[in-house]
């Protein structure tokens, strides 16, 4: 598992602690706060982020619910694509923000571990379409699920990404 330190942008913009701070405060009152989502580190080529154990959020069993696992791989792929179609990581423009037009995932394993940990990276930046793979891991480091995003901005009317990698 990669270790979650610093995160530069490839053209040098550091994405800061007061930034993802700032993204925290965003998620009040949406589903990545009701799950506990938190993103631990972000650049354009990589999302770490995190979804705490809660009873609230496993099956019958006790181990996670298949949906925990998804929500917290398509909210860190939408936040590593997020990157790749808004001006700068501090700025937001809702026309911009990229949507989830398919998901393929491919479950390995399930845990009743303490935490999830999802590491976002991107497959394809295009013009209209963004392709992004997110690995979903236990606390322990083992692979619970893979999934892969298709996203596109929200407001796409076929103009490309703010940036390219």
């Amino acid at each position: 598992m990669r270790e979650a330190t610093v995160t530069v942008y490839n053209d040098g913009m550091d994405v800061s602690e007061d930034v993802i701070a700032r993204w925290h405060g965003a998620f009040g009152g949406t589903m990545m706060e009701l799950v506990g989502f938190t993103v631990v580190s972000a650049s354009k080529q990589l999302v770490i982020a995190e979804m705490p154990f809660r009873p609230e959020l496993s099956q019958f069993t006790g181990q996670f619910h298949a949906g925990a696992l998804l929500t917290l791989a398509d909210s860190a792929a939408t936040t590593l694509a997020n990157l790749h179609t808004q001006v700068s990581p501090a700025t937001f423009a809702p026309d911009r923000f990229p949507l989830t037009v398919q998901l393929n995932a491919n479950s390995i394993r399930n845990s009743d571990t303490s935490k999830l940990v999802a590491e976002s990276v991107p497959v394809h930046i295009g013009r209209r379409t963004m392709v992004v793979r997110t690995d979903v891991r236990d606390a322990s480091g083992r692979l619970l699920a893979t999934v892969t995003n298709t996203l596109v901005p929200a407001g796409d009317g076929g103009a490309p990404p703010a940036s390219k990698q």
